[in-house]
């Protein structure tokens, strides 16, 4: 196997190895909010077993009413909670991918920069070098 296929190959299972990496990340993630999800369901069992408990206990209607109003607004918080942790999570994942993806880039640039360099090298073709630019300031 010449050297550029040699060098292809590394690139390509490189690729297969991040592909790999972004779907354990994807299904860790996922495994995280089901987990956050079970929570929120068993804070709610609990939270619905106070509610009837209060409920029940209510002997006149400004009780009842009172008691609806604070299971309202606990409610509420309780879903607007919920829903950060979703979106909180959600952002977490696409960080972490995208990480992963600007990981797999860099590692793919300097995978074929060493490609074009060993090519150009066994054809005996030269590469000019860059120059620095040196930037004066104002």
């Amino acid at each position: 196997m010449t050297q550029p296929q040699a060098e292809m190959l590394d690139l390509y299972r490189a690729g297969l190895k991040t592909a790999a990496d972004l779907l354990k990340t994807s299904l860790e993630n996922a495994e995280r909010l089901q987990n956050q999800q079970l929570v929120a369901i068993r804070t709610a069992i609990v939270e619905q077993s106070k509610t009837a408990s209060e409920l029940g206990s209510a002997r006149t209607i400004d009780e009842l009413l009172t008691a609806q109003s604070r299971l309202a607004g606990a409610q509420i918080e309780r879903a607007l909670g919920y829903w950060s942790e979703i979106f909180q999570v959600a952002g977490q994942n696409q960080m972490a991918a995208i990480g992963q993806v600007q990981q797999h880039m860099t590692r793919m640039s300097e995978t074929l920069a060493q490609a074009v360099t060993a090519t150009t090298a066994a054809a005996g073709v030269k590469v000019p070098e860059k120059k620095q630019e040196s930037r004066k300031s104002a």
